[in-house]
């Protein structure tokens, strides 16, 4: 039978979680995936301890392919002048590999009775007092279609259609560009020690964005990302192989190693959609755009929105109503949960790209901005900093400090 009451398409770590937790709710429930897993994807692969926090579930899964921790963050100010140097105390983040973490949690969804379907494109929806899904391999009926499948989402794009959402343009769109050369553990002990230690650069190029560095036990996460206004004006060739080159000259990369390549992905940095729902149908993750437009981090908001949906699928169930003004209770929840930090993210990013220098220039010597800096660029504390504090904090440092750029 081709009858559910879920079904998700799009198999990453949002719509996994979704179908991990419905499934364990007694849900009958598909994911649907245009990818062979396990697969890669563009991406830092760090996560913080309020992942375990919020998704205790998850941890069993999740903890055994974590590839080390990271005890601290350098954040280079452009010039590279002034550095952040900052211990994480609590709430250490993890690194993982973006191939292995999707499919150890698209496993978590098979294991607690999900079903999985792989390498199957969806090719349209027929809303018809439920959802039909069309795809490569036939039609599928369903109570509930989840959207996660990332920026590109047709199910967002009929959310936005719906509800009078105008699209993301390139100055709301960022892109992420990386790649994950092998150089080897006794490389990754010498030069970022046992605290593996986290590097992020502003601005590499002259690009609004930052390029970072994530190490893991024998490879490196290098990559850099920024809005799509400033990428499509580069030549990005020239500004990965100036950043290679720059980390080669300070010793965070093979000397004698040719240059990796680089594959990218979107990133909906506006922040979320003001509305996140319509009729049978819901978005999480990047294709709601709960994303960081500080960090482009996204993990932690999509699993959390996927945890967070399933009350309202479950009420929908149950009262057998499935319309956008009864499932608008979804949007309110993971509003509660984590809207006001992305709000917060927004104010301190346009912070951060205008006056990147000031701000790691201040950091540098005030060790409470350096923390709320440090801390909101990586998300460790769940809910936010709260958007006063890195004003008023900037706002003190530049009376503290007036000659600033001489210090």
């Amino acid at each position: 039978m081709n009858e559910y009451d879920v079904i998700v398409c799009g198999g990453g770590p949002s719509g996994a979680t979704t179908a991990f937790y419905a499934a364990k709710a007694g849900m009958k429930v598909l994911v649907i995936d245009k990818s062979k897993f396990p697969r890669d994807k563009a991406c830092g692969g760090l996560l913080t301890a309020r992942l375990f926090d919020e998704l205790p579930e998850l941890e069993p899964y999740i903890k055994p392919i974590i590839e080390c921790a990271s005890n601290d963050v350098n954040l280079y100010s452009p010039s590279m002048k002034y550095k952040i140097d900052f211990e994480f105390p609590e709430g250490t983040p993890w690194n993982i590999t973006r191939e292995v973490f999707d499919n150890a949690v698209l496993e978590a969804a098979g294991d607690v009775g999900a079903e999985i379907m792989t390498q199957t494109r969806v090719s349209d929806f027929e809303f018809n007092g439920g959802v039909t899904v069309k795809t490569s391999k036939g039609d599928f009926n369903s109570k509930m279609v989840i959207g996660a499948t990332g920026p590109n989402d047709k199910l967002a794009s009929m959310v936005r259609d719906k509800r009078n959402i105008k699209p993301w343009n390139d100055n709301q769109m960022g892109t992420a560009l990386m790649w994950e050369p092998v150089v080897g553990k006794d490389f990754v002990d010498k030069n970022y020690s046992d605290k593996r230690s986290l590097l992020v650069h502003f601005k590499p190029g002259g690009i609004d964005g930052y390029g970072w560095v994530f190490p893991k036990q024998e490879i490196l996460n290098i990559g850099f990302g920024g809005y799509n206004r400033a990428i499509k004006s580069i030549k990005v060739k020239e500004i990965w192989e100036d950043y290679i080159n720059l980390l080669k000259k300070d010793g965070y990369f093979p000397k004698d190693q040719a240059t990796p390549p680089v594959k990218g992905a979107p990133l909906p940095l506006a922040g979320p959609l003001k509305a996140t729902t319509m009729d049978h149908t819901l978005l999480v993750g990047d294709s709601a755009g709960m994303v960081s437009p500080l960090s482009g981090e996204g993990i932690y908001y999509g699993m959390h929105a996927g945890k967070i949906a399933i009350d309202t699928i479950q009420n929908a169930l149950e009262t057998n109503d499935f319309s956008q003004k009864n499932l608008d209770q979804y949007h309110r929840d993971w509003s509660k949960a984590f809207g006001k930090e992305l709000k917060d993210l927004s104010f301190f990013a346009y912070l951060a790209l205008k006056i990147p220098e000031r701000m790691v220039y201040y950091g540098s010597r005030d060790d409470k901005l350096c923390e709320i800096f440090a801390d909101l660029f990586l998300g460790v504390t769940p809910g936010g900093l709260g958007k006063r504090k890195p004003i008023s904090r900037a706002m003190y440092d530049a009376i503290r400090y007036p000659y600033f750029g001489l210090g």
